[in-house]
Formats: structure tokens, sequence, C-alpha cells
């Protein structure tokens, strides 16, 4: 998990990390501009940190949920 956590650092494409209970070990966020940016981020980067198995991937469409306080 140590070698993992310090990888992900190193990566400024990845944006959040976090340690989860269930199925998934670490839900990562990352920021791309397209598909195929992507598509680069997880052929480059993220099947390449230590320990990574097998990854799950979903693309946000939009954000449904306007910021609190927000007319």
């Amino acid at each position: 998990m140590r070698r993992f956590e310090l990888a992900v650092r190193r990566h400024p494409e990845i944006v959040e990390c976090y340690l989860m209970t269930g199925d998934a070990d670490y839900m990562l966020r990352t920021s791309a501009a397209s598909a195929g940016g992507y598509e680069a981020i997880h052929t480059e980067i993220l099947s390449r940190l230590p320990g990574v198995a097998r990854i799950h991937s979903s693309i946000a469409l939009r954000n449904a949920l306007r910021p609190r306080g927000k007319a």
C-alpha cells in the first residue's frame, strides 16, 4: 500500500486517491481533456502503478448537483 500511495503522489494527472472498503482497494480520480487523454493515463500511468492487478474505469458525463448556495 505504501509503495502504491507514494507512486500515486508523483502523477499530477491523479487528482484524488481514496483508500476504500469493499471490492476495490482504492478509488482514484484523474483529470484528462479527452477520452484519448484518459487512455494515455490508463496505459502509461495507472496500469504501471505498483500492485495494480485490475482497473475498473467510469467516466463522468456531467455534474448533476450544483454547488450548495448557488442559484
